[in-house]
């Protein structure tokens, strides 16, 4: 059994696709890879160091926001 043939798509094709979609994806030579959700140990780390940062510049009057990747 072979895999099916890979479809190279335009920039431009790639972000009207990733505009109109909730999935993670990442566009490599031509081609849409969907990016697998961060692991449960992952999300907890990253929500602790978040918060200890948090908690640091805040105590100084920093503004520190933190981007969702999607």
């Amino acid at each position: 059994m072979s895999l099916p043939e890979e479809k190279c798509i335009s920039l431009d094709e790639f972000y009207r696709i990733r505009k109109d979609s909730d999935q993670l994806m990442e566009y490599i030579d031509g081609v849409i890879f969907m990016t697998p959700s961060p692991s449960t140990k992952h999300q907890r780390i990253s929500g602790r160091l978040h918060a200890q940062l948090f908690q640091l510049l805040d105590a100084r009057i920093v503004k520190y926001f933190m981007r969702h990747l999607m």
